[in-house]
């Protein structure tokens, strides 16, 4: 159930990915978000873009037979590196900022900027505590340190606490354009853009 939930929550905004020219699906995984984009008859050029040789090899086999242009990558988000000729226009984190530390993303989210086409946007779908009742914000805690605990263990992220990406991503710029929020605001999935005053 949670994870249809999750599921909800990454394609909240899918009229943005099927309006893009070029998308840049980061830290996808197992390929459930690119498998609902090229369903949805998605004809946007794909990079798909994650470390784990093992989660590019499962997508891969996941979207298999569903056409679309997709080119799939494996590499290290710190080393961000694309085809000369690749400028998305949107970038797709769901569930992939929530893995690295606060000191980590600083540098990350820099790096996104500058790959991104001019009136680019990025949508980031992600845990947050946000809820205004203590319990659902003690549950919420409790759920996402246990979460992140399983991933620090089975696969090797290096955030240890929810770190505060919406903050780091208005200091350098970002602005949120539209938002949606699920199970209490537990969940959210934000539409980011640079206004082109603000690129550095």
């Amino acid at each position: 159930v949670f994870a249809n939930r999750l599921q909800h929550a990454r394609c909240s905004h899918m009229q943005i990915f099927l309006e893009a020219k070029q998308i840049l699906l980061l830290g996808e995984g197992d390929g459930r978000f690119l498998e609902a984009l090229l369903e949805e008859g998605c004809r946007a050029e794909i990079i798909y873009y994650d470390f784990s040789t093992k989660m590019r090899d499962v997508a891969r086999k996941r979207v298999e037979g569903k056409g679309g242009n997709v080119k799939f990558y494996k590499g290290d988000i710190h080393q961000l590196s694309l085809p000369d000729n690749f400028r998305p226009d949107v970038v797709g984190a769901h569930f992939f900022l929530d893995c690295f530390r606060e000191e980590e993303l600083v540098g990350i989210i820099r790096r996104i900027g500058t790959v991104i086409d001019l009136g680019g946007k990025m949508v980031v779908t992600d845990f947050q505590l946000h809820s205004d009742s203590w319990i659902a914000r003690l549950l919420g805690r409790l759920l996402i340190r246990l979460m992140l605990l399983f991933f620090q263990v089975f696969a090797g992220i290096s955030a240890y606490t929810l770190p505060d990406f919406y903050k780091l991503l208005i200091g350098q710029g970002w602005e949120c354009r539209k938002k949606a929020l699920f199970n209490r605001g537990l969940i959210g999935s934000w539409v980011m853009e640079i206004p082109p005053d603000k690129r550095s």
